[in-house]
Protein backbone atom coordinates (compact mmCIF):
# COMPACT_ATOMS: atom_id res chain seq x y z
CA UNK A 1 0.00 0.00 0.00
CA UNK A 2 1.06 3.19 -1.04
CA UNK A 3 1.86 6.46 1.72
CA UNK A 4 -0.75 8.07 -0.27
CA UNK A 5 -3.72 5.29 -0.15
CA UNK A 6 -2.47 5.30 3.41
CA UNK A 7 -3.65 8.75 4.44
CA UNK A 8 -6.35 8.42 2.10
CA UNK A 9 -7.70 5.70 4.17
CA UNK A 10 -6.83 7.40 7.51
CA UNK A 11 -8.76 10.15 6.64
CA UNK A 12 -11.68 8.45 5.30
CA UNK A 13 -11.93 6.55 8.43
CA UNK A 14 -11.88 10.03 10.70
CA UNK A 15 -14.46 11.51 8.16
CA UNK A 16 -16.39 8.09 9.18
CA UNK A 17 -16.31 8.35 13.33
CA UNK A 18 -17.01 12.13 12.84
CA UNK A 19 -19.60 10.93 10.66
CA UNK A 20 -20.90 8.67 13.34
CA UNK A 21 -20.21 11.27 16.40
CA UNK A 22 -22.47 13.87 14.53
CA UNK A 23 -24.95 11.21 14.15
CA UNK A 24 -25.31 11.21 17.95
CA UNK A 25 -25.21 15.03 18.19
CA UNK A 26 -28.03 15.46 15.84
CA UNK A 27 -30.02 12.95 17.63
CA UNK A 28 -29.13 14.52 21.44
CA UNK A 29 -30.58 18.10 19.98
CA UNK A 30 -33.78 16.58 19.13
CA UNK A 31 -34.10 15.86 23.23
CA UNK A 32 -32.40 19.52 24.05
CA UNK A 33 -29.35 17.89 25.12
CA UNK A 34 -25.89 17.48 24.24
CA UNK A 35 -23.81 14.36 22.97
CA UNK A 36 -21.78 14.30 26.19
CA UNK A 37 -24.78 14.38 28.35
CA UNK A 38 -26.63 11.77 25.94
CA UNK A 39 -23.60 9.46 26.79
CA UNK A 40 -23.80 10.25 30.24
CA UNK A 41 -27.39 9.30 30.50
CA UNK A 42 -27.02 6.52 28.48
CA UNK A 43 -24.37 5.37 31.03
CA UNK A 44 -26.58 5.68 34.19
CA UNK A 45 -29.69 4.21 32.48
CA UNK A 46 -27.25 0.84 31.67
CA UNK A 47 -26.41 1.05 35.33
CA UNK A 48 -29.64 0.89 37.32
CA UNK A 49 -27.80 0.65 40.43
CA UNK A 50 -25.74 3.38 39.70
CA UNK A 51 -22.39 4.02 39.16
CA UNK A 52 -19.86 6.40 40.56
CA UNK A 53 -18.00 9.63 38.65
CA UNK A 54 -15.39 7.28 37.90
CA UNK A 55 -17.23 5.32 36.20
CA UNK A 56 -18.84 7.05 34.15
CA UNK A 57 -15.89 8.69 33.18
CA UNK A 58 -14.20 5.43 31.92
CA UNK A 59 -17.42 4.50 30.35
CA UNK A 60 -17.85 7.19 28.10
CA UNK A 61 -14.71 8.71 27.21
CA UNK A 62 -15.59 12.12 28.81
CA UNK A 63 -13.55 13.89 31.59
CA UNK A 64 -14.22 14.30 34.74
CA UNK A 65 -15.24 18.22 34.70
CA UNK A 66 -17.54 17.47 31.82
CA UNK A 67 -19.06 15.07 33.72
CA UNK A 68 -19.59 16.38 37.04
CA UNK A 69 -21.13 19.41 34.99
CA UNK A 70 -23.85 17.02 33.19
CA UNK A 71 -24.14 15.51 36.67
CA UNK A 72 -25.06 18.32 38.71
CA UNK A 73 -27.73 19.34 35.65
CA UNK A 74 -29.09 16.31 35.95
CA UNK A 75 -29.27 16.87 39.76
CA UNK A 76 -30.75 19.86 39.41
CA UNK A 77 -33.66 18.26 36.95
CA UNK A 78 -34.32 15.73 39.48
CA UNK A 79 -33.31 12.94 36.98
CA UNK A 80 -30.67 11.26 38.72
CA UNK A 81 -29.58 11.23 42.83
CA UNK A 82 -26.43 10.60 44.76
CA UNK A 83 -25.35 8.47 47.64
CA UNK A 84 -22.44 8.19 49.56
CA UNK A 85 -20.39 5.11 48.82
CA UNK A 86 -19.97 3.09 51.85
CA UNK A 87 -16.35 2.16 51.08
CA UNK A 88 -15.29 5.33 49.79
CA UNK A 89 -16.78 8.19 51.37
CA UNK A 90 -14.98 10.63 48.48
CA UNK A 91 -16.88 8.99 45.59
CA UNK A 92 -21.24 8.90 45.10
CA UNK A 93 -22.79 6.98 43.40
CA UNK A 94 -25.30 7.80 40.69
CA UNK A 95 -28.44 6.28 39.64
CA UNK A 96 -31.41 7.82 37.84
CA UNK A 97 -34.35 8.80 39.80
CA UNK A 98 -37.96 7.39 38.55
CA UNK A 99 -37.91 11.01 37.47
CA UNK A 100 -35.05 10.51 35.15
CA UNK A 101 -35.48 7.12 34.03
CA UNK A 102 -39.03 8.20 32.51
CA UNK A 103 -36.93 10.94 30.82
CA UNK A 104 -34.14 8.30 29.59
CA UNK A 105 -36.95 5.91 28.27
CA UNK A 106 -37.64 8.37 25.40
CA UNK A 107 -34.61 9.04 24.74
CA UNK A 108 -31.82 5.61 25.24
CA UNK A 109 -33.99 2.55 23.99
CA UNK A 110 -34.09 3.87 20.75
CA UNK A 111 -30.63 4.44 19.90
CA UNK A 112 -29.60 0.76 21.47
CA UNK A 113 -31.97 -0.38 19.16
CA UNK A 114 -30.57 1.55 15.80
CA UNK A 115 -27.32 0.54 17.55
CA UNK A 116 -28.23 -3.02 17.36
CA UNK A 117 -30.37 -3.09 14.40
CA UNK A 118 -27.00 -1.72 12.55
CA UNK A 119 -24.76 -4.10 13.84
CA UNK A 120 -26.87 -7.03 12.84
CA UNK A 121 -26.86 -6.06 9.10
CA UNK A 122 -23.22 -7.80 9.44
CA UNK A 123 -23.33 -11.34 9.86
CA UNK A 124 -20.75 -13.10 12.75
CA UNK A 125 -17.85 -12.80 10.83
CA UNK A 126 -17.89 -9.50 10.04
CA UNK A 127 -18.88 -7.95 13.82
CA UNK A 128 -15.88 -10.30 14.97
CA UNK A 129 -13.69 -8.12 11.97
CA UNK A 130 -15.01 -5.18 12.32
CA UNK A 131 -14.75 -5.17 16.41
CA UNK A 132 -11.58 -6.88 16.26
CA UNK A 133 -9.82 -3.38 13.56
CA UNK A 134 -11.62 -1.27 15.77
CA UNK A 135 -9.85 -2.33 18.67
CA UNK A 136 -6.32 -2.64 17.11
CA UNK A 137 -6.67 0.78 15.22
CA UNK A 138 -7.63 2.17 18.52
CA UNK A 139 -4.83 0.57 20.63
CA UNK A 140 -2.41 1.64 17.68
CA UNK A 141 -3.86 5.26 17.66
CA UNK A 142 -3.30 5.16 21.72
CA UNK A 143 0.36 4.31 21.43
CA UNK A 144 1.13 6.85 18.19
CA UNK A 145 -0.27 9.61 20.72
CA UNK A 146 1.81 8.70 23.35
Amino acid sequence: MTEESVRLNAQKYCWLRYTQYSLYEVYAKKFGIGYKNLFVLRTLYAAPDGCTQMEICQNSLISKQTVSAVIKGYLSQGYVSMEEVCSDRRNKLVKLTQKGLEYAENIIPPIIKAEQDSMALFDDAQQELFLEMCTIYSQNLKKMFR
